[in-house]
């Protein structure tokens, strides 16, 4: 494994020419120029100092489950975080990025703190779920966040932004909008609670979950937002079929997905998936071209047929859908 000097004091090891698909959970993209891990913020610093220096572009990879890779892959410098140290005060929760989301809600689960519970079955990182405002039945991340750590990409300085500061809403942030701020630490205001309570309530959401059949095995889960709708009609055919109430006016994805009729719909190796149909699935041999041929049909035929334009969940490289 070849490694570059950075300056006098850091050394990384850089890997070349690594493909970029058993990162990512459609176990689709071609390979990355250069590939960084990086244990602690130092390392983030260097491997932006190496992407300057080398005039590169560079991408964060988090656990790689919201995201879809070109089949050329990435002509620059994919940088892995893998900091995930995680202490605890009190109700307080300070994480690292690199830190496994599903790890961490186990672990408040041990602690006696209630705050996470909604987010149980959701795949990746905390850096993933910070950057994203990852959720679920009408809760998300930013409910329990007070501040976020990040690095500025470009001057490299450290930057804590209060939880108003990061402009949270459904499925989005400042961070996602921003790639020059890089979360590298979040810190959490959890509520204390009775262990066993608390691992009912993940436990119940694993289990609905699971009714759903909601698998992340080579797809990225929900592939589009729920859309908000201003269809009367709409709305009340979806509240009718599904008896629920519509949730701020957003209409399911999938449930719009079936509605056009597009359930197994296939693309090659690509398939919107029989048993959710806002999960766009690798049947093994996809490639990220059919993927976003898929995409784009789905989202036609949505349009054409319900009058609603459905906007993609999933972070792309190296591709646009």
């Amino acid at each position: 494994m070849p490694t570059h000097d950075l300056d006098n004091t850091s050394r990384l090891s850089i890997e070349e020419n690594v493909p970029l698909a058993p990162f990512t959970s459609f176990r689709i993209g071609g390979p990355a120029r250069f590939l960084i891990s990086a244990r602690n913020v130092p390392e983030v610093q260097d491997a932006l100092r190496f992407a300057h220096k080398n005039r590169l572009p560079f991408r964060i990879l988090g656990g790689g489950s919201n995201l879809l890779v070109s089949d050329d892959g990435f002509d620059g410098v994919a940088i892995r975080l893998l900091l995930d140290a995680v202490t605890v005060s009190g109700g307080m929760v300070q994480v690292e990025a690199g830190f496994d989301l599903t790890t961490l809600i186990h672990r408040t689960v041990e602690w006696g703190l209630s705050g996470l519970e909604s987010l149980a079955g959701i795949p990746g990182t905390v850096g993933g779920a910070v950057r994203g405002n990852a959720g679920a039945y009408g809760s998300a991340i930013g409910d329990v966040l007070t501040t976020v750590s990040a690095l500025d990409a470009t001057t490299l300085d450290p930057v804590t932004l209060r939880v108003d500061e990061c402009a949270f809403s459904y499925r989005d942030s400042r961070f996602k909008r921003d790639p020059g701020l890089i979360v590298v630490r979040a810190l959490l205001a959890l509520t204390p609670g009775e262990p066993q309570e608390i691992e009912a309530k993940v436990t119940a959401t694993i289990a609905k979950r699971e009714a759903k059949q909601l698998s992340c095995d080579r797809s990225a889960g929900s592939f589009f937002m729920n859309p908000m709708v201003t269809d009367a009609e709409l709305i009340r055919r979806f509240e009718e079929d599904q008896g629920v109430r519509c949730r701020e006016c957003r209409i399911p994805a999938g449930w719009l997905i079936d509605q056009a009729g597009l359930r197994s719909l296939q693309v090659g190796g690509a398939m919107v998936s029989h048993k959710h149909a806002n999960y766009l699935v690798n049947t093994g041999t996809a490639t990220a071209a059919e993927m976003v041929e898929l995409a784009r049909l789905v989202k036609r035929e949505v349009q054409d047929k319900l009058g609603v334009l459905l906007k993609e969940e999933v972070s792309t490289l190296g591709l646009t859908i």
